[in-house]
């Protein structure tokens, strides 16, 4: 099982509780930017404009057009040292949240951002050509529409840790976006190594004619993690191998409940995320975990694949539980949620 904030399945209880500890330490708490990126820019720059300045100074023993030729290209060291200069005081910056207000104070100046004027927060995930690496924003925006992005290169903590601290301590609702997002298969979990035709294709022994029929074979599966049935940390089974060992983990019943939903003609989608859910059914602590969402009759349900009690809830009953990052529909369409946090119920336009 794997987390999609960096948490593996055998140590995630652990982490679990040290970043719970972390995000419900009492205010004020300050957190400072990345103080290894601000002695790099700041090295570069002295490189630069040691270099830079020793051209410059060698030019004055020339004339002419020597002299000038030297000069110009002593400036360009110059110009870089200046350039990384302003991003050394970039990332010297410090962020303290406050009971009333949150505070960004800069080299030169400070920012405030008092609660009661702060309609929203949200996260999201950025890709570009110049990164392999997707790159997390959290994007605090005030009533009168403007906003501030704070980027994960700024800070030396996980941006949804710090999404967390902020709706823990202003006790501002959290809900999930779903977006549209191209997302390759292996980014669901370490266990995800095929891509997902695999588990629709194949041959499957079980037929089921409901919902009902589904659940009651669930029922008579056992839960057996990866590491006691496989020897191995992340193992996604095809259907048909679950169906013959009726043993897996939340990956192995979901894929299983989601290819027989298809089957059914209902639309649903495999969920990777956090939940408050244990596997037995009982609520604890934040776990990586896999489940189904589906829709009937225009209402959206969660499908516990693990419980042997109670497997089906409405959304609306059990959505503040759920912490979804990503999904796939029967479609193979991939979707990327987006946590926000919305103050009164209020979203606010982003001021780009």
């Amino acid at each position: 099982m794997f987390d999609l904030i960096g948490e593996l399945k055998y140590r995630a209880p652990a982490l679990q509780t040290d970043r719970k500890a972390q995000v419900r330490q009492p205010l004020p708490q300050t957190i400072n930017g990345r103080f290894r990126a601000f002695l790099f820019s700041l090295g570069i720059s002295l490189l630069c404009g040691f270099v830079g300045g020793g051209i410059i100074w060698s030019a004055f023993d020339e004339a002419g057009f020597e002299a000038a030729f030297m000069i110009f290209f002593g400036l360009w060291p110059l110009l870089i040292s200046g350039l990384f200069l302003y991003l050394s005081f970039y990332f010297t910056w410090r962020l303290t949240l406050l009971p009333d207000r949150i505070v960004i104070c800069f080299p030169f100046h400070k920012q405030e951002i008092w609660v009661e004027e702060l309609a929203s927060l949200s996260m999201h995930t950025i890709t570009s050509n110049r990164s392999p690496e997707p790159t997390k924003v959290l994007v605090l925006t005030l009533a009168n529409g403007r906003s501030r992005r704070i980027t994960q290169q700024e800070m030396p903590v996980p941006i949804p840790q710090l999404l967390e601290m902020m709706v823990y301590h202003y006790r501002l609702p959290l809900r999930y976006e779903r977006e549209a997002a191209k997302i390759h298969h292996t980014q669901f979990g370490a266990g995800s190594r095929r891509p997902f035709t695999h588990y629709l294709n194949g041959e499957s022994q079980v037929k089921v004619q409901s919902l009902d029929d589904i659940c009651h074979w669930l029922q008579q599966c056992e839960y057996v993690g990866d590491r006691e049935l496989f020897g191995q940390g992340d193992v996604w089974q095809h259907p048909s191998e679950f169906e013959s060992r009726r043993q897996g983990d939340c990956e192995d019943h979901a894929l299983w409940a989601w290819r027989k939903l298809k089957e059914l003609n209902i639309p649903a989608e495999f969920v990777v995320g956090r939940t408050a859910f244990g596997e037995n059914g009982n609520e604890g602590r934040l776990i990586s975990h896999a489940w189904i969402s589906y829709q009937e009759n225009g209402r959206t349900y969660i499908m516990e694949t693990t419980h042997k009690k109670q497997l089906i809830y409405p959304l609306e009953a059990v959505q503040t539980r759920y912490h979804p990052w990503v999904s796939v529909n029967q479609q193979l369409q991939t979707f990327r949620y987006a946590p926000t946090a919305t103050q009164n119920g209020r979203v606010m336009p982003t001021e780009n």
